[in-house]
């Protein structure tokens, strides 16, 4: 049957459009703003070196290419979601343990508000202008999706308490999906704290976004722990693999939310220094590639990645793999661009600073090469299954 799990694949295409939009963002001066705008690369544009019109048009179709993905994604799991809900099986659905997999709905949704910040930036002339009116109305999107995602938690853990559902100890990590949803509401939330220059903007950013943080952390400590107890005894099925790595897009997106805050904090409050995040950065880094090295032992008693690499594994868990490679290459951009150069460690340009900075272009080839190869595996189950009325069984 369908699984709200597909909505990772959307998910994976938006995560993708934020890699290419880094390289913009770290490649092209941007004065004045925290993000590169419009104006910024036009400018650059037309006063930069083939090599430097090269690298804006590669991130520009890149942005834009996987937010029309992510788009046309997300309507097509959104039509098959609505289909399934009026099935019999869906009845069945959200009264188990993985009624949690609808938390992959509002998850991609908030990349959906990401994405369009992302796009009305660098498309839209002028928008910087007007931007302090856009940043209180982009916080009411992100709070009603994470009232969204509370809600349907709620309803879990409702189920949970009154005993008519086990969300114990399980064969997987499946259970740390809502702290992945709240982590990116948190993180869109976090935003206006970065960006705007009200006060009051600010001041309900680092409230909410520390909200929604909090109880991210939360939720992935306790369920982490769970259920890692229960499949060190047991051990963990083949369709469970792809949630060994959920932490690594978890950390990544905690961290920019504490980035988000303490420029916020520093900047527009004036209430701290702003410190180093290079030993912060390197901590992260450093978790992402040890749980990489854990599930990667896990995945390969499976031949797991070889399988996923030759396009032989199907179905919605497997989308799980595309947010830690997307991660993972955000994460090393920003510890070698706010880390090694900001610590003065990297001079921006040098030739040791692009060698540095293969590391998260291969991450990120990789990942859309699997990401291309799953989608196709996804066009072809959608077809086999004869469109969204047939989607519905299996």
């Amino acid at each position: 049957m369908y699984s709200p799990l597909y909505f990772l694949a959307a998910l994976g295409a938006g995560g993708l459009s934020v890699s290419f939009f880094l390289m913009l963002m770290f490649w092209i001066p941007h004065p004045g703003q925290p993000i590169p705008v419009f104006e910024d690369w036009v400018l650059a544009f037309q006063g930069g070196s083939l090599g430097t019109q090269a690298l804006i048009i590669l991130a520009l179709t890149g942005v834009a290419s996987f937010v029309f993905t992510h788009v046309r994604l997300l309507m097509i799991n959104y039509a098959l979601w609505r289909e399934f809900k009026k099935t019999p099986a869906y009845h069945e659905f959200v009264n188990g343990p993985l009624q949690t997999q609808e938390l992959a709905a509002p998850l991609a949704t908030a990349m959906t508000v990401n994405a369009g910040l992302i796009i009305g930036a660098l498309f839209v002339p002028g928008l910087w202008s007007v931007v302090e009116y856009l940043f209180p109305l982009a916080m009411i999107a992100f709070l009603a999706i994470g009232i969204w995602a509370i809600r349907l938690y709620a309803r879990l853990y409702s189920h949970a308490m009154s005993g008519q559902v086990n969300i114990g100890g399980t064969a997987s990590f499946a259970q740390v999906l809502p702290a992945f949803t709240f982590a990116m509401v948190s993180v869109g939330l976090a935003a206006p704290a970065a960006m705007s220059h009200t006060p009051w903007v600010v001041g309900v950013s680092l409230a909410f976004s520390t909200f929604f943080a909090v109880a991210a952390m939360i939720i992935a400590v306790l369920k982490t722990a769970l259920a890692l107890s229960h499949m060190l005894s047991k051990g963990v099925e083949e369709t469970a693999l792809p949630t060994l790595w959920i932490w690594v897009p978890i950390l990544t997106v905690l961290a920019i939310t504490l980035m988000r805050q303490d420029h916020g904090i520093s900047h527009t409050l004036g209430l701290a220094s702003a410190g180093t995040w290079l030993t912060p950065l390197l901590m992260v880094v450093s978790a992402q590639f040890f749980v990489l090295l854990l599930g990667g032992f896990a995945m390969r008693n499976h031949r797991y990645l070889a399988k996923v690499w030759r396009g032989d594994v199907k179905g919605a868990p497997v989308f799980a793999l595309i947010c830690p490679g997307v991660a993972l290459s955000v994460s090393l951009q920003f510890l070698i661009n706010k880390g090694f150069v900001a610590a003065g460690l990297l001079t921006s340009f040098s030739m040791a600073y692009w060698i540095f900075s293969v590391a998260p272009l291969v991450v990120m080839v990789v990942t859309i090469i699997v990401f291309m190869r799953l989608s196709r595996n996804f066009a072809e189950e959608r077809a086999n299954l004869g469109g969204h009325e047939h989607a519905l069984g299996s």
